[in-house]
């Protein structure tokens, strides 16, 4: 019995030496959005030498595509320190501090596993393609496959610290029985997927393998194991299987390197930070305080106005969360000054950023775009009127609450008309980024890729010249925007593994035909699905959602001859519910934090927004001009 806290202190003492390599992470983080910065100004000369001189910089989506590997892994190490990665806390978030360090045990056992096997095949990969170059330059990749198996080792080495940790906890409790239940219970998972992949299972079919695997992915996702690599354990498990060991070490060995070294998934870095430097640049404040002076007096008017605030702050963040922290700072001390419902306060909040995935740029529609095979272009066009629609929808939901139970939004004075004009004036560095950004993408100025670049740098050079950053709040910007960055591009890279899978699996094709020989119309099969994607939403994070469903629901939309621009916005709209669907959307528990109200409530707050977004939903199938008349005229 003495000698279980002997060995975990042993284990704490390992830890706490391991944990040393935090300072080497904090550091290549900071070298890593220095490098940020100089690839948003790249882009920006780019643009600039090609439009006024004619003469683009050479190299550039090469050169783009390198640094964004150096930033990402890079900064990898650093979020698994500040616990940044998406976990499904289900079940963990529900057990005492004992039983999450049992099952946090076990899925870092399993995540430093599968990292471990990704820097073998890197390694692997690496040196079987010496030759492997840029097309341009002839940049040799294997010096940067091997920078990314580094950052990926000190991944492993954070990992392998909060193992420790979790083997010491399990320790500390002195109960031998306990203690090898869970090493038994963690090393039989281990041991039953290496036998997995090394033995194909005769007269089981692909779709089968291909189900059993979505089955495993969710146990991997409700026992908490991080997201992107639950994704990643079951796709080289199960490819293994079915096409061959060497196989799965191919596709590990390149598609976390190669997903993001993509030019195609620039402007998700870009449009993450320019959205961050509006963010801290205290832009959202202005708009709210614009809307306030011109809708404050109505019923409910400082909630509808938050809406509308929401919306226009949308059009240069184009994330659901930024929207709602930057309006609640200012606009929620200020609706409970006035008397207005913390239920109504808070839901509103929580809900009205999800409109700055609909209104460009959307990094939810460049997800959506690229997955999809889509114009980013379009898309973004074709969210502005269903963005709007939402906006409508969101603020007659407000009316018909207030107008049932006034008391929860008291009236406010109205503020005189010449006051309410002056006010107009601090939307204008916001609008001005808007039309700079979008406008010069459709005047042919830049592409849509390299528009996410000019954004980031004019709000860049716009907060600065207004004096909007202290030294302080500009790291902090550049922190927020590695931390995101990480945290998608990592789903992105176990999305890429498990789209690999899933198509081998052929599940998409076998249900399509499947829907194909049933005698139903097209509209209860979309029905079906976004019924589908309700549920889900109610349980998976938003952005691993859309990565998770697109591959499987495509097919289906393709086989119906639906237009592709109009279903993305479809799907939009869903992810967007998955983040204020009780019991686990993310902006509920963000806006809880912020408000420090009972859950239940937030709870409470958020439904009557999400019947509206079902009627914005209903709207937008009903009416297809709606997404496509925009993208039509940009044609």
């Amino acid at each position: 019995m003495q000698e279980a806290p002997t060995l975990a202190r042993t284990l704490r003492q390992i830890s706490r030496a391991l944990e040393r390599t935090k300072k080497i992470c904090t550091w290549t983080n900071v070298l890593t959005m220095c490098l940020f910065l100089i690839m948003v100004m790249l882009t920006f000369m780019d643009v600039f030498l090609r439009y006024c001189f004619n003469r683009p910089l050479s190299g550039t989506v090469e050169f783009t595509e390198l640094l964004m590997a150096i930033i990402y892994f890079g900064a990898l190490a650093k979020v698994q320190w500040d616990k940044g990665h998406v976990v499904m806390d289900i079940i963990t978030g529900r057990l005492k501090a004992r039983g999450r360090s049992r099952l946090e045990f076990a899925t870092n056992a399993w995540s430093a596993m599968t990292v471990l096997w990704c820097i073998a095949m890197m390694i692997r990969y690496a040196f079987k393609k010496p030759d492997w170059a840029t097309m341009t330059w002839y940049i040799p990749y294997m010096p940067f496959l091997l920078l990314a198996a580094a950052g990926c080792a000190l991944l492993f080495i954070a990992l392998l610290s909060d193992l420790l940790n979790n083997a010491a906890d399990v320790l500390e409790e002195r109960r031998p029985a306990v203690t090898l239940i869970t090493l038994a219970c963690t090393a039989a998972v281990a041991i039953g997927c290496f036998w997995l992949a090394e033995h194909r299972l005769p007269g089981v079919s692909s779709v089968t393998l291909g189900v059993w695997g979505m089955i495993f992915m969710f146990a991997l996702f409700f026992l908490g194991m991080p997201v992107a690599f639950a994704l990643m354990a079951t796709a080289f498990v199960f490819i293994s299987n079915m096409r061959g060991p060497f196989a799965a070490m191919d596709i590990a060995g390149n598609f976390w390197f190669g997903q993001v070294a993509s030019y195609d998934w620039s402007p998700l870095m870009f449009f993450l930070l320019m959205g961050y430097f509006c963010f801290y640049g205290k832009f959202g404040e202005d708009l709210y305080r614009c809307a306030r002076s011109f809708m404050g007096h109505l019923r409910g008017g400082l909630a509808s106005g938050s809406v509308c605030a929401c919306t226009l702050f949308g059009a240069v963040v184009g994330d659901n969360l930024a929207g709602s922290v930057a309006m609640s700072a200012i606009a929620l001390p200020e609706m409970r000054r006035v008397g207005y419902s913390d239920t109504l306060s808070v839901g509103t909040l929580a809900c009205s950023g999800t409109i700055g995935c609909l209104i460009p740029p959307s990094t939810a529609f460049i997800i959506y775009g690229l997955l999809a095979e889509q114009s980013i272009g379009d898309l973004f066009m074709a969210g502005v009127l269903p963005g709007l629609t939402c906006m409508f929808c969101f603020i007659l939901i407000i009316w018909i609450w207030t107008l049932i139970n006034p008391s929860i939004a008291p009236k406010t004075e109205k503020i005189p008309t010449r006051e309410a004009m002056a006010t107009l004036k601090t939307a204008l560095p916001v609008c001005g980024i808007f039309v700079i950004t979008i406008g010069g993408m459709y005047a042919g100025v830049f592409t849509a890729t390299e528009g996410g670049g000019i954004g980031a740098c004019v709000t860049l050079l716009l907060g600065l010249t207004l004096r909007r950053y202290t030294w302080k709040s500009f790291r902090a910007s550049l922190e927020d925007s590695s931390r995101s960055i990480v945290m998608c591009f990592t789903i992105l890279g176990g999305a890429a593994a498990f789209g690999y899978f899933v198509t081998m699996s052929r599940i998409p094709m076998t249900l399509a035909n499947a829907i194909a020989s049933l005698d139903v119309g097209q509209y209860w099969v979309l029905f079906a699905i976004i019924l589908c994607m309700a549920f889900l939403g109610c349980f998976i994070p938003a952005t691993p959602l859309i990565m998770i469903c697109i591959p499987i629901f495509l097919p289906i939309a393709a086989l119906y001859h639906w237009n592709l621009i109009w279903f993305g916005v479809i799907m939009v709209i869903m992810k967007n519910m998955a983040g204020i669907t009780p019991p686990f959307g993310i902006n509920l528990f963000v806006l809880k934090g912020i408000a420090n109200i009972p859950l239940t409530q937030m709870y409470k707050a958020a439904l009557p927004f999400v019947a509206g977004l079902f009627l914005c939903l209903i709207l937008i199938i009903m009416f297809p001009g709606l997404s496509l008349w925009l993208p039509g005229m940009m044609d």
